[in-house]
C-alpha cells in the first residue's frame, strides 16, 4: 500500500482541518487546545517515527510531573480526567473503608495507573498514592481520544500497559492464594526487591500486611522468625534482606512469571 508520508491524517474526508490550528504554535500537552492542535497538525510520518517502547512513545503526548512520597494522585470514587503512566518511582492503590485501610497493589516504573477505570467510564474503586519518590506521565483523556481517532494503533500501545499491569496482579494472586504467612512474607519481599531492583525495600511492617492483608502482629511474627534465621533485618520502617537464598527456601518452586522475579532479587 502506498504510503503518504507528507500527508497530514487531518485531511482525510472524516476529519475537518483548522489551518488556524495548524499554524498555531504547539501548545503545552496538558492544554485543552492540544488536541484539537495534534488533529490539524500530526502526519502519518508522525506516527511511523515514534519509538517502539510504549512508555517512550507515549511520553511524547504527555506532561511530566514528580511527586513526594505519600502524595495522593486521585481519590476513590474520583472519575478519571487523564491517563497516568508510571516513569520511575513506585505508587500503590489504596482501598478504604471506615474502619480500614487495604493496599490492594503496588505499581513499579513502566506501569500505567487503572487504565480499566477509563475504559469502563466508571469512578476510580481505589486511591493512587506514592510509595517513593516518583515521576508520573499525565495524558489528558481528550488527547487520548484524538490519537485513537487518528491512529488507532497507538491504542494498542497503553492497552499493553494495563495488561502488563493486570497480569502482574494476577500473577501475585495466583502465587499467594492459600500461602501461609510465612510464605507470603517471604515472596513477597524477594519480589519487591526484584522489582526495585534493590536489597533495602521502604516498606514498613504495616504496609506489608496491608498489602498481603495480614494484620501487623502476624507480620511481626514472621519477621522475627526471618531476622533470627539471617535472612532479613528490619529497620525503622524498612527492612533489608541479608540473604535471599534463606528467603526462596520458604517459597515453594513455581514456573510462574512471579516467581522467576523472585529469584532474580539481591542476594546478600
Amino acid at each position: 500500500m502506498a504510503r503518504h508520508t507528507n500527508r497530514r491524517i487531518c485531511d482525510s474526508a472524516e476529519i475537518s482541518r483548522s489551518p488556524t490550528l495548524g499554524a498555531e504554535r504547539k501548545p503545552r500537552a496538558d492544554s485543552p487546545r492540544f488536541a484539537s492542535w495534534l488533529r490539524a497538525t500530526m502526519t502519518q510520518a508522525d506516527f511511523d517515527g515514534l519509538p517502539a517502547d510504549d512508555v517512550e512513545a507515549l511520553r511524547r503526548f504527555a506532561v511530566r510531573r514528580t511527586y513526594p512520597p505519600g502524595q495522593t494522585l486521585f481519590r476513590q470514587g474520583e472519575r478519571p480526567r487523564e491517563l497516568l503512566i508510571i516513569e520511575r518511582g513506585e505508587l500503590e492503590l489504596v482501598y478504604e473503608t471506615r474502619s480500614e485501610r487495604v493496599v490492594l497493589q503496588i505499581l513499579y516504573a513502566g506501569s500505567g495507573v487503572d487504565h480499566v477505570a477509563i475504559l469502563l467510564g466508571i469512578p476510580y474503586p481505589y486511591s493512587a498514592v506514592t510509595l517513593s519518590e516518583a515521576t508520573v506521565l499525565r495524558l489528558r483523556l481528550d488527547t487520548v481520544r484524538a490519537l485513537e481517532e487518528l491512529f488507532p494503533e497507538i491504542a494498542f500501545r497503553w492497552l499493553g500497559l494495563l495488561a502488563h499491569a493486570l497480569d502482574r496482579a494476577h500473577g501475585r494472586l495466583l502465587e499467594l492464594a492459600g500461602r501461609s504467612a510465612l510464605e507470603q512474607v517471604s515472596r513477597a519481599l524477594l519480589y519487591e526487591s526484584a522489582e526495585r531492583g534493590v536489597p533495602t525495600l521502604e516498606l514498613s511492617q504495616e504496609e506489608l500486611g496491608a498489602t498481603l492483608a495480614l494484620s501487623r502482629q502476624t507480620v511481626s511474627r514472621v519477621f522475627h522468625d526471618l531476622t533470627r534465621e539471617g535472612a532479613i533485618k528490619p529497620e525503622r520502617r524498612r527492612v533489608r534482606l541479608l540473604d535471599a537464598e534463606k528467603l526462596r527456601r520458604h517459597v515453594p518452586r513455581s514456573a510462574s512469571s512471579a516467581t522467576r522475579a523472585t529469584r532474580a532479587a539481591p542476594g546478600r
